[in-house]
């Protein structure tokens, strides 16, 4: 059966099936509706920090998951959890760790981590821990989340659930770091997960995306498909395999935008950054948000969220402040050239 898209407002509300879950996640599964039905929640791009108070922000987004008509069964983080241990110090990243841990388990139902690039210690030449500082990379955030495997699957409901890890890590002259890669070893264990899970309807979730039209969205002709971190650079590889098992979605961020994306029978969805712009506006592309998928038989349908708060800016977001304006500006423009299109008025 092919993907539809409704009005999750206007559908039947959904409950998730109870299901088998790891030990270190909270909460429990609400109890599947008779027809079999549930619902879950695709979340990414938190970068949980008190800078511009996004702290705050975060547990007023998982307020308004909590406030769904149709109470989700489980949350898919999709990775950018605390912002971030490529830059800050292991303290303060402990802190981001910990404040994204105390505010995600007020969902009150289970939810599932995904690593994102920002999701690492000391991943960049701009780190500061030592390069061999036991805890640099992803064991440090795992240890704190009893994040047994970075990549891992879970049946639920009847469907097939398949969290992947992008984050690749390389050596270099200047110490550790990563490329945008799922890598053959973690491929091949998707092709074999995805064979052992046979006809089941499946969904699968990676941070960086494997189709991100950035280039043709801004019109920017220079800009590479495969250019810098922006996708997976072994996106044919692994879209051949989610083709292969007729997945049904692979669900993404990194980029804040929100985009949808079908192609060989594969959905490629990118959620709106709960973050929106790191906690300063919409500017990046899409207002803070979520995305809230339904699961019924063998169908996947899905509707984009959002919620209120009000950017909390500091006195240096200098930047921020003209983008948003900039913004402001651009949107002021396409409003007025619509009433005067709508008008029949030419200059």
């Amino acid at each position: 059966m092919s993907l539809t898209r409704r009005d999750f407002l206007a559908g039947a509300c959904a409950a998730g099936a109870a299901a088998a879950l790891p030990a270190r996640l909270l909460g429990r599964a609400s109890d599947v509706k008779p027809d079999g039905s549930f619902s879950f929640v695709h979340m990414t791009d938190m970068h949980v920090t008190p800078k511009r108070k996004g702290d705050q922000g975060y547990r007023k987004c998982v307020e308004s998951v909590r406030n769904l008509a149709c109470k989700p069964a489980f949350v898919l983080m999709g990775g950018d959890l605390g912002f971030d241990g490529n830059y800050h110090t292991k303290e303060e990243f402990e802190n981001f760790i910990r404040l994204y841990k105390e505010i995600s388990d007020e969902l009150g139902i289970p939810y599932y981590n995904c690593m994102g690039n920002h999701d690492v210690l000391g991943y960049s030449s701009r780190r500061k821990v030592a390069v061999d500082d036991p805890d640099i990379g992803k064991k440090m955030i795992m240890d704190r989340l009893g994040w047994e495997k970075s990549y891992y699957s879970f049946d639920f409901g009847g469907w097939h659930f398949v969290v992947l890890d992008s984050i690749y890590p390389i050596q270099t002259d200047s110490g550790p770091t990563y490329e945008p890669r799922i890598g053959d070893e973690q491929l091949e264990w998707l092709a074999y997960d995805l064979g052992a899970a046979g006809d089941r309807p499946t969904v699968a979730v990676t941070h960086i995306a494997a189709f991100c039209n950035r280039g043709q969205i801004t019109g920017d002709r220079n800009y590479k498909a495969m250019d810098g971190h922006m996708v997976l650079w072994d996106t044919k590889e692994l879209r051949t395999i989610l083709e292969r098992h007729k997945v049904k979605a692979l669900l993404q961020g990194h980029s804040h935008t929100i985009e949808e994306y079908r192609y060989n029978g594969v959905w490629y969805l990118t959620s709106a950054a709960a973050s929106g712009a790191w906690w300063s506006g919409d500017w990046v592309g899409s207002p803070p948000g979520y995305t809230v998928f339904h699961c019924k038989g063998d169908e996947l349908t899905w509707e984009h969220a959002t919620y209120e708060w009000e950017p909390q800016l500091e006195p240096t977001d200098e930047l921020e402040r003209r983008r948003t304006a900039e913004k402001r500006a651009f949107e002021e423009e396409q409003r007025r050239l619509l009433e005067r299109e709508r008008a029949g008025k030419r200059d």
